[in-house]
């Protein structure tokens, strides 16, 4: 079992110290970020690092409850049921008051199927951790030692390419085909130069991000975008990212619709965000409204459309989400939000599932927080769509920026 606590300050060393002298040398660092506290949901806030760390605690064993005093013999006769059978015989007895004689009488305890665990020993606590992490080591050692296998059949350097694409969180496949490849187009020589190899996989990889580009306005018209996904992925901060980019940055005419109305904190964030802004919002709650609210901005530049979460394995929600689409009666930009925290075999089944809404472009959201960027490439390797954004953190508006197959291509190989 283990305890854990967060801890905040301006830099990452002090926050360890903090942890440390509050937990002490056994605690365990489990994360850290970076994160924004003051202002308003990003604004003006003042950036700091944050800590959690977790401690494990040792089991409390409990004490055996002292035995019942000895009861008064005067007025009371005692009677003793003799059990039947020898597994009821072990077990410890209760003593009771008979609603009916009024005496007290000893029966033994019910056998249950289920035996009560007696608490663990802290060596017995050691033993068991010491044999998880045998267990754990034996199956990272296999995992390391099939990709060193794979490794040691390339030639030169082309190996460590193989093992940086893979930690990268590139499929095994793919990082085979690319490496190949590499292979292939490497002069002799250059099969020893790590840097040459590095800018030649990542001149292949910018080739498979395909980039469907950022929001295009045409004057006179206006652009009505909506964004979707499931719970969690960040629509509502994305969405309040974008408002915020076209509004300052671009000085556009810009309105927030949310038919989120599932969520009350979701509405409430996302009016504070119009207000920062200062530009409308609306609230639809069906899909007449909805298509009321559209029409109601035609002279403005964006209507951006924030949505709830929806589950892809709900077919009830993803055809409500369609609905509102269809009813609206207007060409809109449907948006897909996808997490690169998320794991390949989950967004490819997210995006199956998806495609009853006929989305036209995707984003990728929580850069910062996945173990690699090359779940971008597994991705979009697979769907015809192209990646139009990313975003990494929570900061309004600068954690997002258009997508660029070039960076992509950099931060995977980092």
């Amino acid at each position: 079992m283990m305890k854990y606590k967060t801890y905040e300050a301006e830099t990452l060393q002090q926050a360890l110290l903090k942890m440390t002298i509050d937990l002490g040398k056994d605690a365990l660092l489990v994360s850290h970020r970076h994160v924004r506290y003051g202002g308003l949901f990003g604004f003006l806030g003042k950036k700091m690092v944050e800590v959690t760390a977790a401690l494990p605690m040792r089991p409390v064993i409990k004490q055996a409850p002292a035995s019942l005093p000895a009861s008064p013999s005067i007025g009371m006769s005692r009677a003793v049921n003799i059990p039947s059978s020898k597994s009821a015989i072990s077990q410890p007895n209760a003593t009771i008051v008979s609603p009916l004689t009024n005496r007290i009488e000893i029966k033994p305890k019910e056998t249950s199927l289920i035996k009560e665990r007696a608490p663990l020993a802290e060596s017995d606590i050691a033993n068991l951790l010491q044999k998880e992490l045998r267990e754990i080591r034996t199956r990272v050692d296999t995992l390391v030692g099939e990709n060193n296998n794979k490794m040691n059949v390339y030639p030169g350097r082309s190996g460590n390419l193989y093992m940086k694409l893979i930690q990268s969180e590139i499929g095994e496949e793919l990082a085979e085909r690319l490496v190949k490849r590499i292979i292939t187009e490497s002069p002799g020589g250059l099969i020893d130069d790590e840097e040459f190899l590095e800018m030649r996989v990542r001149t292949h990889l910018a080739g498979l991000i395909r980039v469907s580009g950022p929001i295009q306005l045409v004057p006179g018209i206006p652009k009505v975008v909506i964004l979707i996904g499931t719970t969690g992925v960040g629509k509502t901060t994305t969405i309040a990212k974008l408002a915020a980019d076209f509004a300052f940055n671009k000085n556009k005419k810009v309105v927030l619709i949310t038919v989120d109305t599932y969520r009350i904190a979701a509405v409430e964030q996302l009016r504070a965000y119009a207000d920062i802004l200062s530009i409308p919002l609306e609230v639809a709650f069906s899909p007449g409204e909805f298509k009321e609210a559209v029409a109601s901005y035609a002279d403005y530049d964006l209507i951006l459309i924030d949505t709830a979460g929806r589950s892809q394995k709900n077919s009830l929600q993803m055809a409500e989400l369609k609905s509102f689409i269809d009813t609206a009666g207007y060409k809109m930009e449907v948006n897909l939000l996808l997490s690169a925290t998320t794991k390949y075999r989950e967004l490819m089944d997210i995006i199956e599932n998806f495609k009853k809404i006929n989305f036209h472009k995707v984003i990728f959201t929580k850069l910062d927080e996945a173990v690699g960027a090359g779940t971008i490439v597994n991705v979009l390797s697979q769907i015809p769509q192209g990646v139009a954004y990313v975003t990494a953190g929570q900061n309004v508006p600068e954690d997002i920026e258009v997508a660029d197959a070039n960076k992509l291509a950099k931060m995977i190989m980092q």
